[in-house]
């Protein structure tokens, strides 16, 4: 049979699941389980009061202030926002209360606050996003420009003049490269001052529509 047992530890009460176990002609009590504080300091389930409290700009200088007002005119909706919501927050509303008052998401608002607090007024410029990474390092260009140099025959090859084709398989071969676009490898030959010699093979008909008819 089990039941309940408050045990008193430093001026708190507890409680635990105890169970009586026969040992012979005598009963021993036995802790099954803790069950917990008799009164919790905090209860599970109850929400935390919602409070007011928020970031706030640091206090703003009169030639900031006259800077913030000027571009609260600005043509860019990023600096015109900005600087709206640093004035408000030198009036000490709360980023709640300026996000509602323009009807922008609180999250838009801190961000502001702490841009200006940590950048002061260059917080008004956005920033340019990082532009991708170049798929063809420095070196990787030079390596191509290396064996763009040299003639085909040098690496056992049948012909003599190198063709945007013929050097891309080239390159793959090799392992300079995973792969590599025609137009790519132009743009790093032309970039570089290299200029490529057209093969006689290209040269089926002097009519100036031959490649449009020869595609068709």
């Amino acid at each position: 049979m089990s039941y309940t047992r408050i045990k008193t530890i430093n001026g708190r009460q507890y409680k635990y699941l105890v169970s009586g176990v026969r040992e012979g002609s005598s009963v021993r009590q036995k802790v099954v389980k803790y069950l917990g504080p008799v009164e919790p300091k905090y209860r599970i389930g109850k929400k935390r009061e919602k409070t007011n409290a928020s970031i706030y700009a640091r206090e703003i200088s009169s030639e900031e202030r006259s800077e913030l007002e000027r571009a609260t005119k600005n043509t860019n909706a990023f600096t015109r926002d900005r600087a709206r919501i640093l004035l408000l927050s030198a009036q000490h509303l709360y980023s709640g209360q300026i996000a509602q008052k323009l009807g922008f998401d609180e999250r838009k608002v801190r961000a502001a606050i702490k841009a200006f607090n940590s950048q002061g007024l260059n917080f008004l410029l956005r920033k340019k996003a990082p532009g991708a990474t170049p798929k063809f390092t420095p070196a990787i260009k030079q390596v191509i420009l290396l064996h763009f140099s040299k003639e085909p025959q040098s690496f056992g090859e049948a012909f003599t003049t190198w063709t945007l084709p013929r050097f891309r398989k080239h390159l793959i071969a090799y392992n300079v490269v995973e792969n590599i676009s025609i137009e790519q490898l132009r743009q790093i030959i032309y970039r570089a001052g290299g200029k490529l010699k057209r093969s006689k093979r290209w040269q089926y008909s002097p009519d100036k529509e031959f490649d449009k008819k020869n595609n068709e």
